[in-house]
């Protein structure tokens, strides 16, 4: 007896995800406004990291101790940005 086909089966599990593409450098700085220097923007909400009200952690580990966004718009910790060699905007 069958309990359900595969795609019934497939449709209530998540097995892939799927993460934006990651924007150039050139898109992150157009979107910054004002005189002042441009701070890194959120990729999922695009508001600055000051004013990301978004769950923060890191994308790599899933760490929640010292989140910050980086250039590519995506939150890592601390460790996983030294490891990685990213930069925050200050």
């Amino acid at each position: 007896m069958s309990h359900g086909s595969d795609h019934d089966r497939g449709r209530y599990s998540i097995t892939k995800v799927m993460f934006p593409p990651v924007p150039s450098s050139g898109y992150i700085g157009t979107m910054s406004t004002g005189t002042s220097p441009a701070k890194y923007r959120c990729a999922q909400c695009e508001m600055p990291e000051s004013q990301c009200d978004c769950e923060k952690y890191c994308c790599l580990c899933q760490s929640v101790l010292a989140i910050r966004v980086c250039a590519d718009g995506l939150m890592y910790c601390e460790d996983c940005r030294q490891a990685c060699d990213y930069k925050t905007s200050d």
